[in-house]
C-alpha cells in the first residue's frame, strides 16, 4: 500500500472484520510508548482500524491484538530481553510485532510494510532460519486472521472423537485464507503455520 494519507475501502474492511471479534478506536501515535519511531503503515492502521484488546479463537492458542499504548511492551522477549532488558542481536530495529499467536509474533517489517512470521511450521522458539515474508501487508494479515476466526466459529465441534483435527474443519480454514490471499498453496502454507498441520 504506497498511500499511507486517508482511510481506503481496505482499511474499512479490517475494520469490520476485526470488529467481530472486540473493541476498536482510533489511536494516535502519541499512544506509542516506543523508543524508536512508529512505522507510518502502523500509525494509519491504528488510526483507521484501532484494535484493542482482541482475541480471535482458533486451533490452539488464539491471535491476540493489542492496543497501541501496550504494544511496545508486548516487543520483549523478541527485541530485548524481558529478564536484563539487554537488546536481542537477532532482532532488526525496523521490525515491531503487531500480533501474536502464543509465542509466535507476527512482525511489521517497516521498510517492506511486510508481516514475518518464523519460516515453515516449526514456531518462533524453534526456528533455525530468519523470518519470512507471509503478508504483503498488516492489513492483509488482520484480513487472513479474521478470516480463519471465523472459520473455526463456525464449528461447533471442530475435532473428532481422537480430539484430532476434523477435515472439514481444517479445509474450511484453508478455504477463508483462499479467499483473502487469492492463491490455494499459500493459503495451505499460512494455515499450517497457524497450527492446521494437516491442511492440504
Amino acid at each position: 500500500m504506497s498511500h499511507l494519507a486517508g482511510p481506503t475501502p481496505e482499511l474499512a474492511t479490517v475494520r469490520h472484520a476485526l470488529s467481530v471479534f472486540g473493541p476498536l478506536s482510533r489511536q494516535e501515535p502519541l499512544d506509542w510508548a516506543g523508543e524508536s519511531p512508529l512505522a507510518p503503515q502502523l500509525a494509519r492502521f491504528y488510526r483507521e482500524v484501532g484494535p484493542e484488546w482482541i482475541e480471535i479463537d482458533t486451533a490452539g492458542l488464539p491471535f491476540l491484538f493489542f492496543p497501541l499504548e501496550r504494544l511496545w511492551d508486548e516487543q520483549a522477549g523478541y527485541r530485548w530481553n524481558p529478564r536484563t532488558g539487554a537488546l536481542l542481536v537477532d532482532w532488526n530495529d525496523e521490525w515491531t510485532v503487531v500480533a501474536k499467536q502464543g509465542p509466535d509474533p507476527f512482525i511489521l517489517d517497516g521498510l517492506t510494510g511486510k508481516i514475518l512470521t518464523a519460516p515453515g511450521e516449526d514456531g518462533w522458539e524453534d526456528r533455525l532460519e530468519e523470518p519470512e515474508a507471509t503478508f504483503g501487508s498488516v492489513e492483509e494479515m488482520a484480513l487472513a486472521l479474521t478470516a480463519t476466526g471465523n472459520a473455526w466459529a463456525r464449528w461447533d465441534d471442530p475435532f473428532d472423537e481422537d480430539w484430532n483435527l476434523r477435515p472439514e474443519t481444517t479445509a474450511s480454514v484453508v478455504d477463508a485464507l483462499e479467499s483473502v490471499l487469492g492463491d490455494h498453496a499459500r493459503a495451505v502454507s499460512v494455515a499450517r503455520k497457524f497450527g492446521y498441520f494437516a491442511a492440504v
